[in-house]
């Protein structure tokens, strides 16, 4: 685990127990979005005797303590990252289910007239459509076919 999880753990008094370390390691290893039963089955390949829900108490710590993020990426697709420093959003391909970091300054001003306009204060944005592999692939009759990045 690394030394901020770790400090964040024990300074508000929960122990480091293998189970946590184990989630957080299988999690920083992938380096990506798993889902719960991803990292269960990561966990176990080490831990054979940790269960799901444990893992699911496990992420739910981690997440109410900030060092992970949950995100939706789609109508069944929960997903869980170590949280970065800089906050960051999604981009979600309908096609191959990819998924691509985008940060604030990739968003032009739309986070600040959501802010200034709606009064809404963004945590995270995810968008979805094609990636542009996928776009690339496009059916020829379908409107487009270009690549944008």
């Amino acid at each position: 685990m690394s030394h901020h999880a770790t400090r964040t753990l024990r300074e508000l008094g929960y122990r480091l127990t293998p189970q946590r370390t184990l989630v957080w390691d299988a999690l920083r290893e992938a380096g990506g979005h798993l889902g719960a039963e991803e990292i269960c089955a990561l966990v176990q390949s080490r831990f054979p005797n940790v269960n799901i829900s444990t893992v699911y108490r496990t992420l739910e710590l981690l997440v109410e303590l900030q060092l992970v993020r949950e995100t939706l990426l789609g109508p069944d697709r929960r997903y869980y990252e170590i949280e970065e420093d800089e906050p960051h959003h999604h981009l979600v391909c309908d096609r191959c289910g990819a998924v691509q970091h985008v940060h604030d300054e990739d968003l032009g001003g739309l986070r600040a007239a959501l802010e200034q306009r709606q009064g809404f204060r963004v945590r995270e944005l995810t968008t979805f459509g094609l990636c542009a592999a996928c776009n690339g692939q496009a059916e020829p009759n379908a409107g487009g076919g270009h690549a944008h990045s």
